[in-house]
Formats: C-alpha cells, structure tokens, sequence
C-alpha cells in the first residue's frame, strides 16, 4: 500500500504538527486550535498508529486463516472487518 499522506513520523511542537525534515524546511501539517495538545499529539502519533495497525492486521489475517473454515471466529471477523474500515478511512476511503 502506498501512502497518500505525508509520510510520518511526524513531530508536535505545542499544538502545530510538521513533517520529520530538516530544520529550515518542517512542512506543516498541521493546527490544532483551542490548545488541545492531546489532540496534537494523536495527530501526531497517525503515521504509527497506521503503520502498527496495518502490521496487526496482517498479522490477525494470517492467524486466522490459518483457523480455517470451520473456526467461525466472530471476534477475529470482527477485529479484521475494523481493522480494513479503519485502514480504509485512514487512506481516503469510504
């Protein structure tokens, strides 16, 4: 999967976020008005949390196939039918 975004990690300063570069160049990303730096720093952190759910979900996946057929998992459904939704809106989908 190729990213449509700017490629992480990226870093917080206060609430503004910018692209990991070179100090005369930090591309912005992005600010978060009001102050709320808790959501600076998870806006921050979404290069990782994508990149570490996309890696749990290749990995959910390849546990469950290897269930086979007759597992019927729900759990395991679930948590990889979330997993592409949110993969899926993190990369511009539906």
């Amino acid at each position: 999967m190729n990213a449509k975004h700017t490629p992480g990690p990226w870093k917080r300063d206060g609430v503004d976020i910018y692209a990991n570069a070179p100090a005369n160049v930090r591309p912005h990303i992005a600010h978060v008005i009001y102050g709320a730096t808790a959501d600076a720093r998870l806006i921050a952190a979404a290069p990782e949390l994508l990149e570490a759910l996309r890696g749990l979900f290749e990995h959910c996946a390849m546990v469950h196939n290897q269930w086979g057929d007759n597992s019927n998992q729900k759990e395991a459904d679930n948590a990889i039918k979330a997993a592409r939704a949110a993969i899926s809106k993190a990369e511009g989908g539906a």
